[in-house]
């Protein structure tokens, strides 16, 4: 297989078998703005200088039109709206999934039983059991199957990370987190909306992953209340309650999709002192990491990190084999575990519920 590509600031580079090719599934903003260069801009192939690690080879869309105006957009030679006679290409390695999340669980499925490996925009699928059996169908065929939580991987979320390993703040006594950033006007078509859209899905699934992976505890319990009534067909835009982790330790969370003026903000609060960090989801603004102790409040430098490059980085170190995935689909399978708790919870007026065991 040969070829080339030029990427943003990048020279022409070749491409070989050491190449992983990738497919596009969904031509979203997100593949368009973000994606597509994280995947170009990856170093050169392990043992090259000038052959590309990474490359895409198409993009898919249900939309015809759309498939072919995006490949024309961002220099893609192959698109349409197959999925399956895409799939069936020598050069796609993997499927990078970002179109409808009612759309994930068929796509995901679709690519793995193509033999290709896959990273997926969250939620893998709607409903725990889905998660589960596509967990079950990549482990059986022996590929990648990764999630795209390119929040785990800012500078300051890892700085962050790193500073309670090193018990910065002595032993962790509770925190709170408010994942706020109003939804901008073209975010605000199907994420208000049923299957798939709602502030669970789009924000407390975010806020419970970070939690659990900032702490490495499980949320076991939660209690959730919504700030308006919900109406049949409607979904939640703004809801607040706690995750009680293992052990005892409660973090109190507020998930809105609307709310103006509330910036996003993680507080852990320890025995010596508190972790605080402004706007730490991706793109919600600059992050600001600092470290309050008695009345003294101090700022935590980071470095700057391109969360989507390494979320891709490590995909394609997961495929070599060299080092586990950002995120995996039992990581997604526990949080869609939290989201249907909430959801039992936000049914019966707040009731303190407990998380099911993974399937």
């Amino acid at each position: 297989m040969q070829g080339a590509f030029t990427g943003s600031r990048l020279a022409t580079r070749s491409v070989d078998a050491r190449s992983v090719g990738f497919l596009l599934a969904g031509a979203s903003t997100v593949a368009g703005a973000k994606m597509i260069d994280a995947i170009r801009q990856q170093p050169p192939a392990p043992g090259s200088r000038d052959v590309a690690s990474a490359w895409v080879v198409g993009i898919h869309s249900y939309n015809l039109r759309r498939a072919r105006d995006f490949a024309d957009r961002h220099g893609i030679v192959h698109s349409g709206d197959d999925l399956a006679e895409l799939l069936q290409r020598h050069e796609v390695r993997c499927v990078y999934v970002g179109n409808h999340p009612r759309r994930h669980a068929e796509t995901v499925a679709a690519a793995l039983g193509a033999q290709k490996h896959v990273l997926c925009e969250a939620p893998l699928a709607l409903h725990p059991a889905e998660a589960a059996t596509l967990q079950r169908m990549a482990e059986q065929r022996g590929l990648i199957l990764a999630m795209n939580y390119t929040w785990r991987a800012t500078a300051a979320l890892r700085r962050l990370h790193d500073l309670l390993a090193e018990e910065a703040i002595g032993e962790v006594l509770g925190g709170a987190i408010r994942n706020s950033s109003p939804l901008r006007r073209e975010q605000q078509t199907w994420r208000l909306a049923p299957d798939g859209g709602g502030a669970l899905l789009v924000r407390t699934l975010q806020s419970a992953d970070v939690v659990q992976f900032l702490l490495h505890r499980s949320v076991r319990k939660v209690a959730a209340h919504a700030s308006a009534p919900l109406r049949a067909g409607q979904v939640e835009e703004d809801v607040f309650g706690h995750f009680v982790c293992t052990g005892g330790l409660v973090v109190r969370f507020h998930d809105s999709l609307l709310l103006p003026h509330a910036p996003p903000r993680l507080e852990l609060y320890g025995s010596t002192g508190t972790l605080l960090l402004h706007h730490w989801p991706v793109d919600s603004g600059v992050a600001l990491l600092t470290i309050l102790r008695q009345e003294q409040e101090v700022a935590v430098t980071t470095e700057v990190v391109d969360p989507f490059r390494a979320a891709v980085a490590r995909f394609l170190a997961a495929i070599r084999g060299d080092a586990p995935p950002l995120a995996t689909a039992a990581d997604d399978q526990r949080n869609l575990l939290i989201i249907e708790a909430c959801r039992h919870s936000l049914q019966y007026s707040g009731a303190l519920t407990a998380v099911q065991q993974a399937i």
